[in-house]
C-alpha cells in the first residue's frame, strides 16, 4: 500500500447515533496510531458536522434515513420514496469508492448496507480493487439468534462474511455473547474474525467537581444523568423519571439528555414536566462523557457506545433496556447484569415506583474495584495497522459471489 493509507467508512446512521460515534471513536485512535492516515466518512446522520473529528478525516452526508417503529425505512426528511433515496445513496457511496480509492472499507455493522445499498461498492472494489481489504466492524450483539439468523440468510450477509470480506472485527467479548455460536458463523467466516473486545473510551480530562458546579450541582448532592441515546424512542424513560421526581422530590440534580431525534412535542412535555424541580434538561451533547464522569448514578437505555462509556468509567448504571425492533439492548443488558456490571429495569415494568426501586438499588452498589478488560480500541487499531502495513495474515482470495441487489447504479470505470 502507498505511504500515506486511505480508509473509507462506511456508517448507515438510520436511528439514533451510535453507528457514527462508534465510527468516529475508531477514526480517532487511527488517527492518532497511523501518523499519515486519511480518512473519509460516509453517513447518514443527521448530527455528524456536530462532533469534532479527528485530523484528515472529511465526510460524505447522505441522504438521511429513518427507521419506523416496525423496523421499516423512510426518507426522513426529503420528499422521495425508500427505492429513490436508497439508489441516490448508494450512488453516493460507490462514488466516494471510485473517487477516494481506499486501501480499506471499514463497514459499520451493516455488511450489505441499508437495502443493499453498499453491495454495488463492494463488487466494485472486490472485483477492480484487490488491494483494497474490506473490513466489516460487528457490535458484540446484533439481535436475538434466531431474528439474526433469519435476517442474514434474507440479506444474503453469510455469503458476504464468507466470500467477500477479508476481516471481521468483533467489538465485543465472546465470553459475554458469542456470535459464532450464536448466530451460525461458518469456520471459513470465523477464520477471519478478530476479537477486539469492547471500545474504550478515554476519560475526559476535564474535572467532576468543575463539571458539576456548571450544572449547578450542590456540595453533598447527588448527579443523576439520564441519557436516551438520539432520543427516537426515549420519551417514556425521561417522562417515568419526571413523573418519580415529582412525586419523590429526590436529594439529588438530574441532568437528563434528551437526544437531537426526540420529538419537538415530546420534549415541550418534559420541558414542561421539569419545572421547578432540581433537573437540568439538555438536548445533545458531543462530549457525554463530561458529565458521565461526574456523575453519581447513570440511567440509559442499553445501547452499545453508552454502555461502553459507563463500563470505560466504571460508572454505577440502571440500564432499561429498548424492547422494540430488536432484542439486541435486552441481551446485553442481562448479560453484564449477570457479571454484576450494571443494574437493569425491563422496560415493560417501568413505573414510577419501580424505577425509584431500581435507582436505591443502584445507588446502594460498592464501585466496582477491578477495571472491566476494554481492548476493542487497541486491538482495532493494531488490525488496521497490520493490515495497511500488509504484515497482516491474509484471508484466501474466495471467489466473488454477491446476493443480488435492485438497486440500479451505473458503474464508472476507476
Amino acid at each position: 500500500m502507498g505511504a500515506s493509507p486511505r480508509i473509507l467508512l462506511y456508517s448507515h446512521d438510520t436511528y439514533g447515533l451510535g453507528h457514527l460515534r462508534r465510527s468516529l471513536a475508531i477514526a480517532q485512535r487511527l488517527a492518532h496510531d497511523i501518523s499519515d492516515i486519511h480518512q473519509l466518512l460516509v453517513t447518514g446522520s443527521m448530527v455528524a458536522g456536530a462532533y469534532a473529528l479527528p485530523p484528515r478525516l472529511d465526510i460524505v452526508k447522505l441522504p438521511a434515513l429513518s427507521k419506523c417503529s416496525d423496523g421499516r425505512y423512510k426518507a426522513r426528511a426529503l420528499p422521495l420514496s425508500l427505492a429513490e433515496t436508497a439508489s441516490w445513496r448508494a450512488d453516493m457511496i460507490f462514488q466516494s469508492a471510485i473517487h477516494f480509492q481506499p486501501d480499506i472499507l471499514l463497514v459499520d455493522k451493516a455488511a450489505a448496507g441499508v437495502h443493499g445499498e453498499l453491495l454495488p461498492t463492494l463488487r466494485q472494489l472486490k472485483t477492480w480493487s484487490p488491494h483494497t481489504r474490506l473490513v466489516l466492524g460487528m457490535r458484540d450483539i446484533e439481535d436475538s439468534p434466531q431474528a439474526t439468523r433469519a435476517e442474514w440468510r434474507r440479506k444474503g450477509v453469510y455469503t458476504l462474511l464468507d466470500d467477500v470480506y477479508d476481516v471481521i472485527l468483533l467489538y465485543g467479548r465472546r465470553e459475554v455473547f458469542d456470535p459464532v455460536t450464536a448466530y451460525g458463523i461458518s469456520p471459513k467466516a470465523a477464520s477471519k474474525l478478530v476479537e477486539c473486545g469492547y471500545l474504550r473510551r478515554d476519560e475526559p480530562g476535564e474535572s467532576p467537581r468543575d463539571v458539576r458546579g456548571e450544572l449547578g450541582v450542590k456540595d453533598g448532592e447527588l448527579l443523576i444523568v439520564v441519557t436516551v441515546g438520539g432520543g427516537g424512542d426515549g420519551f417514556p424513560i425521561l417522562k417515568t423519571y419526571l413523573e418519580l421526581a415529582v412525586r419523590a422530590n429526590p436529594a439529588a440534580h438530574t441532568l437528563m439528555i434528551t437526544g437531537p431525534l426526540m420529538a419537538h412535542e415530546q420534549r415541550r412535555v418534559l420541558e414542561r414536566m421539569a419545572r421547578g424541580l432540581s433537573v437540568t434538561l439538555l438536548t445533545f451533547t458531543p462530549d457525554p462523557l463530561r458529565y458521565l464522569k461526574a456523575a453519581d448514578l447513570v440511567i440509559s437505555m442499553a445501547g452499545y457506545n453508552t454502555t461502553c462509556e459507563v463500563l470505560s468509567l466504571g460508572k454505577r448504571a440502571l440500564l432499561i433496556p429498548r424492547d422494540k425492533v430488536r432484542e439486541e439492548q435486552r441481551i446485553r443488558a442481562s448479560a453484564l447484569a449477570r457479571r454484576g456490571l450494571v443494574h437493569t429495569l425491563d422496560p415493560r415494568e417501568l413505573s414510577p415506583k419501580r424505577l425509584q426501586q431500581a435507582i436505591l438499588a443502584a445507588l446502594q452498589t460498592p464501585l466496582r474495584r477491578t477495571p472491566f478488560p476494554m481492548t476493542g480500541l487497541d486491538k482495532a487499531s493494531q488490525t488496521i495497522a497490520a493490515l495497511v502495513e500488509g504484515t497482516f495474515a491474509q484471508a484466501p482470495a474466495y471467489t466473488l459471489s454477491l446476493p443480488k441487489t435492485r438497486l440500479v447504479v451505473e458503474s464508472r470505470a476507476m
